[in-house]
């Protein structure tokens, strides 16, 4: 989950979601989309996989 935080730091202007029926992060850029595993602390809880891509998009942040 950190590389995924640090990929999100470097490339803000990418889109996050997730898919639970795929098991997947999902960044897009554009029309580039780029899969990444979805952890498996993620999987168990959806609650907590909606607040991590709100934190990958940034959402609520200070500028």
């Amino acid at each position: 989950m950190d590389e995924l935080m640090i990929v999100s730091r470097l490339f803000p202007w990418m889109t996050w979601s997730y898919s639970l029926t795929r098991h997947a992060v999902i960044a897009r850029e554009g029309n580039v989309l780029r899969l990444y595993r979805m952890p498996m602390l993620l999987r168990l809880d959806e609650c907590c996989a909606e607040f991590f891509i709100e934190q990958l998009n940034r959402k609520g942040a200070s500028a």
